[in-house]
């Protein structure tokens, strides 16, 4: 059976959700400069901005306008160029400009998320009501749900690949389907797939495990016909981003982005990944919240981890969905996405120094279950009906208590986001650099700041490469004392090994003033 066609009262739906989530995206460019840089953009998301406004300037992937840097994802900071030839040098237009990207990603997402649970179904049940419909379901939590828009809002790359892995699994389950229904797949729609594949790497770079991952399942899976349409794909891929392959190799010598590289300098990070990832995982399976509170106890992230899973279990078992997903999807056209996100897990654990980011590196888990959430939840509902007849005070109980805590959640996220008063750290560090323009600011953590004032200088080695073969040389006070840095502004425990390192190359600093949470040191003449 061919794709079939979403009935008119759905299509109707999914494009007021889609209005939605235009007007609730633009409504954030609209507010104060110290807003839009406190929230929802990250921290990490200017230094895309900032190697966006060089490159925009003729001056390369670079964010301090003079060293290259291979420590941002290309494809997101080329989308990003044009907004700041547009805004010329009004950075603060180019950040509400950005917002417009955002509505595009999250639209494109919604469609693509839509289109993907409807080919899934085997046979969809066209008299169900429109509100219980999977791809409806599917939108409207993509539009609304917090642990999404914190990903997908917050300038980084995340909304771009959401669209990207999303349109690929679209891609491939009716690749798979025309195929298994008889039909032939022409060379033409595997080449076309390679570059939807190759501009994925270009926006996330670990996506060339998902290149591997398709190709090697088409090859175990169909032989010698598999071996054709991998090599293919593979190929493709790899012409659309070899081009960033080609300038890492040749400036930097590796094809391993320096920002991963300096993240790697972090040892014995082992077991704060797992705790990490723990509270990630139980996140992602209750769907709805977003908790990775790490200062929580260490036992609580194992334990909400846990307790999910068990929840999750019981009501797989209680409302038979494995037997209904078997019954009414085909998703067997996922498996490659399924070894993909295994395989990411595992790096990230256990081959990856950066805890802080496995939220975000596990986004695409967070993807694929809300789609199999969204396949299912017809059947939890009518499921819960069934469930009310039998338990009546039990199941109102576990209704009341989960929506007014998932309503609560998200309605105290978004009022942070939305409403938040006053502005970061950061982006005070930016405004104190600029009343001193003519003295030096190193900083580890220095996206934001970095882009509002040019006189700050990256330490962590992230985007700047002198910085990087400093730290891991273990000699990033030499590279202080030879840039001659005037002041050091930070978190105390960022700043202080470096301040210590300083003073074996005869530069010291004491600390002047204080920023919130940040720390600023002055160098002693």
């Amino acid at each position: 059976m061919s794709e079939v066609r979403s009935p008119k009262s759905e299509r109707q739906i999914i494009r007021w959700i889609i209005f939605f989530v235009i007007v609730t995206r633009l409504a954030v460019a609209f507010r104060s400069e110290e807003k839009i840089y406190t929230r929802p953009y990250s921290e990490d998301s200017f230094y895309l901005f900032n190697c966006a406004e060089h490159f925009a300037h003729g001056e390369g992937f670079t964010c301090d306008g003079k060293s290259p840097t291979n420590g941002v994802q290309p494809l997101i900071v080329i989308i990003y160029t044009p907004l700041f030839l547009v805004a010329g040098a009004d950075k603060l237009l180019a950040l509400r400009l950005g917002f417009i990207l955002t509505a595009l990603f999250d639209s494109l997402s919604i469609v693509f998320i839509a289109k993907l649970v409807r080919i899934l179904q085997k046979k969809p049940d066209e008299e169900i009501r429109a509100w219980k419909s999977p791809p409806v379901i599917a939108a409207f939590l993509w539009a609304t749900l917090y642990p999404i828009f914190v990903h997908s809002g917050a300038g980084m790359e995340t909304g771009i690949y959401s669209v990207l892995l999303l349109s690929i699994l679209y891609y491939y389950a009716k690749l798979s389907r025309l195929r298994s229904e008889g039909n032939a797949v022409s060379n033409m729609h595997w080449l076309g797939f390679g570059v939807l594949l190759g501009f994925t790497v270009l926006a996330r770079i670990d996506a060339v495990i998902l290149v591997v991952s398709i190709a090697s399942f088409e090859i175990y899976k169909w032989k010698r016909k598999g071996l054709i349409s991998a090599t293919i794909i593979s190929f493709f891929a790899f012409i659309i981003s070899s081009p960033w392959w080609w300038y890492n190799y040749h400036i930097f010598g590796s094809i391993m982005p320096q920002s991963g590289v300096a993240e790697a300098l972090q040892k014995g990070m082992l077991a704060e990944n797992l705790r990490r990832a723990a509270i990630v995982i139980g996140d992602i399976g209750t769907v709805f919240f977003f908790l990775p509170n790490y200062e929580l106890p260490e036992w609580f992230h194992y334990f909400w981890m846990l307790a999910i899973i068990l929840i999750v279990l019981w009501i797989v078992k209680t409302f038979a969905l494995k037997n209904y997903l078997k019954e009414n999807y085909i998703l067997a056209q996922l498996t490659p996405y399924y070894l993909f996100c295994g395989i990411l897990a595992i790096y990230y654990i256990f081959f990856f120094s950066s805890p802080h980011f496995i939220p975000r590196y596990f986004h695409p888990f967070r993807i694929i279950w809300l789609v199999l959430f969204s396949c299912v939840a017809p059947k939890i509902i009518s499921g819960l009906k069934d469930f009310y007849s039998r338990k009546r005070n039990l199941t109102l109980g576990f209704i009341w208590v989960f929506s007014l805590a998932a309503l609560g959640f998200s309605a105290s996220s978004y009022a942070y986001y939305f409403l938040i008063k006053g502005s970061s750290d950061f982006y005070k560090t930016g405004q104190f650099a600029l009343m001193h323009p003519l003295e030096k600011i190193g900083m580890w953590q220095s996206g934001t700041a970095g882009f509002i004032a040019p006189n700050v200088v990256n330490l962590d080695g992230k985007v700047n490469n002198a910085a990087l073969q400093a730290n891991l040389k273990g000699e990033i006070g030499r590279y202080i004392a030879d840039e001659k840095l005037d002041y050091l502004a930070d978190w105390r425990e960022f700043a202080m090994p470096a301040i210590i390192s300083a003073s074996k190359y005869g530069m010291h600093f004491s600390e002047v003033d204080s920023i919130g949470r940040i720390k600023i040191f002055k160098s002693i003449k």
